[in-house]
């Protein structure tokens, strides 16, 4: 049994446009994925492969890394590293580094600012120092 269906020319139309359109965005994303697609089926062949596996190995740790480290304090860190690095880099190019010997370096150190500087500066190698030695310490027990 058939069923015929009526419905007016202007939705008839619109439903067309639709279609159209559903096409032209499923192609246009087709088109975007393939290079994902070439790359997903070379994947078994590329992680069989030693050298790739090599390369990709401590990229994909990373992920794990990234997931313990407290991203707030790098970001913080890293803009205030770096914007308060040219701050310093202008302030030497415009007047040029002093020459500093140990009476200097001496004096300096009565500056609070040299003072909160070390303290950072100290308390960021510290924590490296036990950090990296365990680190170190797991890789050579790897070996």
């Amino acid at each position: 049994m058939t069923e015929v269906v009526t419905i007016p020319k202007a939705d008839y139309e619109k439903l067309l446009a639709d279609v159209a359109a559903l096409r032209k965005e499923v192609e246009e994303l087709s088109s975007l994925l393939l290079p994902v697609k070439i790359v997903l089926e070379k994947l078994p062949h590329l992680m069989a492969d030693i050298q790739v596996f090599k390369v990709a190995a401590p990229l994909i740790s990373m992920l794990t890394i990234m997931d313990m480290a407290d991203i707030n304090a790098m970001g913080a860190a890293m803009q205030g590293g770096v914007t308060c690095t040219s701050k310093a880099l202008r302030q030497i190019a415009e007047n040029g580094a002093p020459k500093v010997g140990l009476l200097g370096l001496l004096s300096a150190m009565r500056d609070p600012e040299v003072q909160k500087a070390m303290g950072l500066m100290l308390t960021i190698l510290k924590s490296m120092g036990s950090c990296m030695e365990e680190n170190l310490k797991q890789v050579s027990e790897k070996s």
